[in-house]
């Protein structure tokens, strides 16, 4: 009994592994750190654009700076579930320090699920806002076969993501979900002050104040257990319309992706973290199944070898029964003064015969 009752032991003690790994384990690991700051730089060498600095077109290397820095003491005040994020974004070009746009947000997110909670003052440049959708993250355990609803900061509102294959990415396999934006104002900023001549007017023009509209075509490589933004890359372009004429002038034409440094950094950060979530999804599997197999075996093994005791015991008690009758039958011819020795022998053999 006691070999099957070590076997039981061991098969209890992995079933209450695989459903601590499965309920408790994961939960602990699949959540944004309170920690987390990222920096993420996308270039495109051959932009075309209007410089806001030189007030001229020229193709130039445009570069964009994206910063996500946590504000713990802010996460901290809201429970264990929220971090806040205070997100940066500006393009510059080498000829020039201005700026070619820029972005500031404050975005609050569940841990967990990575969506928007809308609980800390959330603002784009300063305004408030009310987020939709996933903004530095898609949730932990992606499913290709979800269309993904992602914040697009520069309509103000969500986007569609959809799957559209498996790459490589320094090794790392990464899903890459593409969307599109068609044409339509900036939400943000849909206006900007232009120059006249810009529209055809002559140099001294006045200036207008001229509607802004943007497209995009947004493609992200996301590592899928992790939900994390591997790569993004986006083919943009802008445009300023005179209100007074309705003619419209492309002022932008780019595609800008995260440079190699930034995705090496980011497969570096996500790799092993992705390969822990895979392992813990796995290992409650693995560990439910042996455990009821050694619970079942335990139980067999257990059946078994009560049977064998019992065969054991019955086969003991009739020899110990066989033994008594033969002994009760030699006290019996021992008690004959008359029987020989040939005749005992001859009797005891008869008297097991009958038995």
């Amino acid at each position: 009994m006691r070999k099957s009752a070590i076997v039981i032991g061991f098969g209890a003690f992995f079933l209450t592994m695989a459903l601590l790994l499965k309920f408790y384990a994961y939960d602990k690991l699949a959540v944004i750190p309170m920690d987390q700051n990222t920096g993420q730089v996308a270039v495109d060498k051959n932009a075309y654009l209007f410089d806001a600095g030189t007030l001229k077109f020229q193709r130039a290397t445009l570069t964009t700076r994206i910063t996500a820095v946590v504000d713990k003491p802010a996460s901290e005040d809201h429970g264990d579930n929220v971090v806040v994020f205070d997100k940066n974004q500006f393009s510059t070009i080498p000829q020039t320090k201005t700026p070619q746009q820029a972005v500031t947000e404050r975005i609050a997110v569940d841990r967990h699920t990575g969506l928007p909670v809308n609980c800390c003052n959330d603002s784009q440049n300063g305004k408030p806002v009310k987020h939709e959708g996933y903004t530095v993250k898609f949730p932990f355990g992606v499913d290709k076969g979800k269309t993904y609803q992602y914040w697009d900061a520069s309509i103000m509102k969500p986007m569609d993501m959809k799957y559209a294959g498996t790459d490589k990415l320094n090794g790392l396999s990464v899903y890459r979900f593409e969307g599109s934006v068609p044409r339509q104002t900036l939400k943000a900023t849909p206006t900007k002050d232009a120059p006249g001549f810009l529209f055809g007017g002559a140099q001294d023009s006045p200036g207008v104040t001229a509607d802004w509209s943007y497209s995009v075509d947004r493609t992200i490589w996301v590592e899928p257990e992790t939900g994390a933004f591997i790569k993004v890359g986006e083919a943009q372009k802008q445009w300023l319309t005179n209100p007074a004429n309705d003619k419209s002038v492309q002022v932008l034409t780019t595609n800008s992706i995260f440079d190699d440094a930034t995705v090496k950094k980011n497969v570096d950060d996500y790799k092993t973290k992705s390969m822990q979530l895979k392992a813990l999804k796995l290992a409650p599997w693995i560990l439910g199944i042996l455990g009821v197999l050694l619970l079942i075996g335990g139980v067999v093994l257990a059946a078994l070898l009560g049977r064998n005791r019992a065969a054991d015991r019955r086969a003991a008690d009739d020899d110990y029964a066989d033994d008594r009758a033969y002994d009760d039958d030699t006290v019996a011819y021992d008690d004959d003064p008359d029987a020989t020795d040939a005749g005992l022998r001859s009797s005891r053999h008869a008297a097991r015969d009958d038995r």
